[in-house]
């Protein structure tokens, strides 16, 4: 995963969002925006990260890939006020 941070923070940044996604895509990895000052996006990131390594480690061969992106998307997605 590659993340982005100060997206609260526009003047400080050094690279631009469509950089960050360029390159992700072009490793092949989810690209995520956060703020270490806010918190944005910070626990999820992590929460992200640690189901991956999760879902590695106790996989076999023949289960399916869990899908980071689609995670973060979903998570991302859902998140706001009423969220249960």
């Amino acid at each position: 995963m590659l993340l982005g941070n100060k997206v609260d923070s526009t003047q400080d940044r050094v690279v631009k969002k469509e950089e960050g996604e360029r390159l992700a895509k072009e490793y092949g990895v989810p690209f995520m925006e956060t703020s270490a000052k806010s918190g944005l996006n910070v626990e999820l990131a992590f929460m992200a990260i640690a189901k991956e390594l999760k879902h590695r480690s106790m996989r076999s061969p023949s289960d399916p890939k869990f899908k980071l992106q689609d995670y973060v998307n979903k998570e991302v997605k859902g998140s706001g006020c009423c969220r249960s």
